[in-house]
């Protein structure tokens, strides 16, 4: 609200130079005296603008602070001049643009997932002799041995995830790939990482059997385990559930620098994993290939997630709990097909 007081006449305002507070001019009757910063502030616009005035402290009866007083003469031409100043330097007001941490996923998905893993572990290693299901009948239909997997049992590279060799293995698989798991779900939504994971450790399996041969056999989820590791590693680096984007903005070689340092922790810390966890206590019965291979194809498709996920976003929620729903029912369907094969 602006109050303008009545002009006076020429010659009052010639010869008898009257100063009026500036403040109700400008912020109305009931408006607060200025602080001495806010003052000096209106000082500083005022002589800019050649109006005179003069800074008054207040006294304490009055309820202190500052006022500026400006003569009669000038009193119009000082309130345009404070006005316009506020007008022209009001901030803009701009939505902050920060990245959004909280977590995409929960642990919830990830515990029943392997609650499944520990289930089946506990299902197929007890024997039934009415129906003629041993636990070794188990291994023999669905480890991945490489000489079957390359005569076209391609079952084998997930059911060969689901099998275990005693209590330990498989409650070892179960802590340690779900910490990663659940840390990858945390960006990428369950769904992603379980999809991720599961495809993970059976293209290690895969390239585990093209490279050691057809002699060799496995199991155990820790091909997958790996791939979770692998898969955490590869989507660092992007800008997924609010990590740091590497890529940045300047030129490609500038770029590229950038995204290579901020990528190069999470691959240190996932080979140092693989040195420390994925070559066993020496007694041969770890397979580091399949290891190095899960750890391999989860960096990969990490990367590629990642990348795709900066362009094009994250799955809503109901694609990642169909995401979700058809990584569990991979080891299912393989196991399907295993026995009616």
């Amino acid at each position: 609200m602006h109050v303008r007081t009545a002009h006076p006449g020429f010659f009052r305002r010639v010869l008898r130079h009257a100063w009026v507070d500036l403040v109700p001019l400008v912020r109305g009757e009931e408006a607060d005296p200025l602080s001495q910063r806010e003052a000096q502030l209106w000082a500083l616009v005022l002589a800019s603008r050649h109006v005179p005035h003069q800074l008054r402290l207040l006294p304490a009866e009055r309820g202190g602070g500052w006022a500026v007083m400006v003569q009669e003469w000038f009193a119009d031409r000082a309130a345009q001049e404070i006005e316009l100043y506020f007008e022209e330097n009001r901030p803009e007001p701009t939505a902050a643009d920060l990245p959004d941490l909280r977590p995409v996923g929960g642990l919830e998905p990830t515990l029943f997932g392997l609650a499944l893993l520990v289930l089946f572990y506990w299902a197929y290693s007890r024997t039934y002799p009415s129906l003629g299901l041993y636990q070794d009948l188990w291994v023999r239909l669905g480890s991945a041995d490489a000489g079957a997997i390359l005569s076209g049992q391609w079952w084998r590279l997930c059911t060969a995830l689901t099998l275990h060799a005693n209590g330990p293995h498989v409650a070892g698989n179960a802590v340690i790939g779900g910490v990663f798991i659940w840390l990858a779900a945390r960006r990428l939504g369950s769904g992603s990482a379980w999809m991720l994971t599961m495809v993970s450790g059976v293209l290690g399996n895969l390239f585990n059997s093209l490279v050691l041969g057809v002699h060799h056999d496995a199991i155990g989820f820790s091909t997958a385990t790996f791939g979770a590791a692998g898969v955490l590693a590869g989507i660092t680096p992007f800008a997924v559930g609010g990590g740091l984007h590497g890529l940045g903005s300047g030129s490609w070689p500038r770029r590229f620098l950038r995204f290579t340092r901020t990528a190069l922790i999470p691959f240190g810390a996932g080979l140092g994993l693989l040195a420390m966890l994925g070559a066993g206590n020496g007694e041969g019965n770890t397979d580091l290939g399949a290891h190095l291979f899960g750890f391999a194809s989860g960096l990969g498709l990490g990367a590629l997630t990642g990348l795709a996920a900066t362009r094009h976003g994250l799955p809503g929620k109901a694609a990642d709990f169909r995401l979700y729903v058809a990584a569990l029912l991979l080891p299912a369907a393989a196991w399907v097909w295993a026995w009616l094969a």
